[in-house]
C-alpha cells in the first residue's frame, strides 16, 4: 500500500492534478495539419467513431505522485440518444481523491457527436449533498455561441448566466478524452479548441505514430502503444504546465493506458487498473 502524502502537498497535488486530469488523457481526430507555431482554428472531418466508441465500456485509472496515492478515475460510456436528429454519446467521468483532509469529488457528463465534438457539458461537486457548486456548458454551433450557467444544486438560487462568442467546434474536460482516442493512430501536429474557464483555448498536439510499449500492474505483460504528447496554451490551476504525454493501447479500442502531466511540484502518473469493455483484451506488445 503506498503512504499518504501529507495534508498540504497533498492539496496542491491533488488540485493541480484531478481537477485537470480529464482535460489531459486525450488528443483529436480528422484534422488538418498545422505548420509549427500557428494558432488558426483548425477545420475538422467527421471520422468513423464505430469501433472506438463503446456504450458500457468503464476504465478505471488510479492517479498518483512519486510513491503516494492521489485518488481515481471512472471514464463510462453509458448510452447514446438523438439530439437535433444527430446520434449523441452520453459519458460520464467521477474523480475521487483520497489523500487526508482533501475532499474532492467530482462528476462530469459529456454529451458527444460522432466526431467528438462536445454539445453539452456540465461538472458538479459533489463533495456536499446540500450544496453541489456546478458549470454547464450548452454549445450551439449553428449561431457560433456557448450558453454557460454557474450555480448550485438542489437550491440554485442565484445563477450566473451569460453566453461566449466561438468560433468552430469545440471539446470540453471530457470530450476530449474521446477526441484523442479517435485520432491516436493519426501522424501529425494539430491545434484544438477546448472551451474552459468560460474561454476558449488552443491545446496543441503531436501524434507521432510512435509504436513502443508500457508495463502497469494489471496485468503480467507489456502492452503494445502508440505514444503522443502536446501542452496546452494557458497555465493551470497551482502551477500546472499544460505540458503531457499518453501513451493508448494500438488497437481500434485506443484505450488510454498510461499518461503523464507536468504539475508545479513534479509529475503525476496516471496509469489503467481496471476496464470493463466488451470482447476488448489489452494488445501483447511483439517480441
Amino acid at each position: 500500500m503506498k503512504p499518504k502524502l501529507p495534508a498540504v502537498a497533498g492539496r496542491l497535488l491533488i488540485l493541480s492534478s484531478l481537477a485537470a486530469l480529464l482535460y489531459f488523457i486525450f488528443p483529436l481526430p480528422l484534422i488538418s495539419p498545422l505548420s509549427a507555431g500557428t494558432h488558426e482554428t483548425a477545420e475538422f472531418d467527421i471520422p468513423n467513431s464505430s469501433r472506438m466508441l463503446s456504450v458500457g465500456e468503464e476504465l478505471t485509472y488510479k492517479v498518483s505522485y512519486s510513491i503516494f496515492s492521489l485518488g481515481k478515475i471512472i471514464v463510462q460510456v453509458k448510452d447514446t440518444i438523438r439530439k437535433e436528429g444527430a446520434l449523441v454519446y452520453q459519458a460520464k467521468a467521477f474523480i475521487d481523491s483520497d489523500v487526508p483532509f482533501v475532499n474532492l469529488h467530482q462528476v462530469f457528463y459529456s454529451e458527444i457527436d460522432t466526431g467528438y465534438f462536445s454539445k453539452f457539458f456540465t461538472v458538479t461537486d459533489t463533495k456536499d449533498p446540500k450544496e453541489m457548486q456546478f458549470i454547464q456548458y450548452d454549445f450551439d454551433y449553428a449561431k457560433n455561441k456557448v450558453m454557460y450557467e454557474i450555480g448550485t444544486k438542489p437550491k440554485n438560487l442565484s445563477p450566473q448566466r451569460g453566453e461566449r462568442a466561438v468560433t468552430g467546434f469545440q471539446q470540453d474536460g471530457l470530450s476530449l478524452f474521446f477526441y484523442a482516442r479517435g485520432n491516436i493512430h493519426k501522424k501529425g501536429s494539430y491545434d484544438v479548441p477546448i472551451f474552459i474557464n468560460e474561454k476558449s483555448f488552443n491545446t496543441h498536439f503531436n501524434f507521432f505514430g510512435k509504436i513502443g510499449s508500457q508495463e502497469i500492474d494489471a496485468v503480467n505483460y507489456p502492452i503494445e502503444t502508440k505514444e503522443f504528447d502536446g501542452k496546452a496554451e494557458f497555465t493551470g490551476i497551482f502551477g500546472m504546465t499544460g505540458e503531457f504525454r499518453g501513451y493508448f493501447s494500438n488497437d481500434a479500442a485506443a484505450v488510454p493506458i498510461v499518461a503523464k502531466m507536468k504539475v508545479i511540484l513534479g509529475s503525476v502518473h496516471i496509469e489503467l487498473e481496471k476496464w470493463k469493455r466488451e470482447g476488448w483484451v489489452l494488445p501483447k506488445a511483439k517480441g
